[in-house]
């Protein structure tokens, strides 16, 4: 057990409508200072780790470095702001009643599409790190790691490190959750008081009458295709007339179905479509509490989903199973 910690730099000009970064932010980029990255063990006192200077994640078959130029991409666990610039994933080797997918490549479908209320998000997120300081502004990414050895189960299997970010001492995830501009978003990797951390700062959020969590909704509706990311170049923010949004997780999927469904590929409703994922998995989060970690019940995703159109659970009530990472040398060895 212990903790994890990199000091470094975020550059604000990264976020949307300046940049491409979303309040999603799985997209913030950390400038890493010479020698920030250090491991603490419980009960012990930061040391330096090398233990990330020459490692990478396969990912999508490749072998790709999770520090790179000096950066590190950084998933800020426990939420899940709208979608800003989603594009339909490709379903190759996946087969439906005997028959392929096909590929999307040519249908012109293949696009950065957008939630409501994902740039409201995006700019508030901006403007309010904007008010701790110019950029860029020092910080430090932190996260609880098991591994006895080392922080290896501290990155993600697309090699983005995971946890929370401090500027000035202010955890922003907590504060993303608090001012209402994301959902939360609780996984397995996480440690009960870090899970119990972000309840309580959504249950502040969740009806923040500045935010935009207050317009999540149960109900799916009909992917709106009209709804496209706008670039930072061209980039123009409205008032939306329809406020609604659904939890992201489900929207990203329902992206995917939707793209298939307008191909021709896919037949199938959207909890039809949500069947085929079998390691797409989450528990309740009550009975989490209540059992454990290992004892709860694992349930697929297309349990959330009512006929298609209802998610059965608010963001509070479910934990994720976060997917399994390995690090590799640069040569490929473990």
């Amino acid at each position: 057990m212990g903790k994890l910690m990199i000091q470094g730099m975020l550059d604000l000009s990264q976020f949307w409508p300046i940049g491409e970064s979303d309040a999603d932010t799985t997209k913030i980029v950390l400038t890493v200072l010479p020698g920030a990255v250090q491991y603490q063990p419980t009960n012990d006192v930061p040391r330096p780790t090398t233990k990330y200077d020459d490692a990478c994640v396969k990912s999508f078959g490749q072998f790709k470095p999770v520090i790179k130029n000096g950066k590190i991409t950084v998933r800020l666990q426990g939420v899940d702001a709208p979608e800003l610039h989603y594009q339909p994933q490709s379903m190759k080797g996946k087969r439906y009643k005997g028959q392929p997918f096909g590929s999307l490549k040519g249908s012109g479908l293949v696009k950065k599409y957008r939630q409501r209320q994902a740039e409201t998000a995006t700019v508030r997120l901006g403007r309010y790190l904007s008010t701790l300081g110019a950029s860029p502004l020092p910080c430090r990414f932190q996260t609880e790691v098991t591994d006895h050895e080392g922080p290896a189960d501290a990155v993600d299997k697309y090699g983005r490190f995971v946890g929370n970010v401090f500027v000035n001492g202010i955890d922003i995830n907590l504060e993303i959750l608090r001012q209402g501009l994301s959902i939360v978003a609780l996984y397995n990797s996480m440690h009960p008081a870090e899970m119990e951390a972000c309840l309580e700062a959504w249950a502040l959020g969740k009806t923040a009458t500045d935010g935009v969590a207050q317009y999540q909704t149960r109900t799916i509706g009909e992917f709106d295709p009209q709804l496209l990311y706008q670039s930072p170049a061209t980039a123009t923010l409205k008032p939306e007339k329809t406020k609604r949004f659904i939890h992201p997780k489900l929207y990203r999927r329902q992206c995917t179905w939707w793209a298939y469904r307008k191909l021709g590929a896919f037949k199938g409703g959207f909890d039809t479509y949500l069947s085929l994922f079998p390691d797409d998995v989450f528990f309740e989060q009550a009975s989490m509490r209540e059992e454990g970690f290992l004892a709860a019940t694992p349930f697929q995703i297309e349990k959330m989903v009512k006929a298609g159109r209802q998610v059965i659970y608010a963001p509070d009530e479910v934990v994720f199973k976060e997917a399994g990472s390995q690090l590799f040398t640069s040569e490929g060895q473990p």
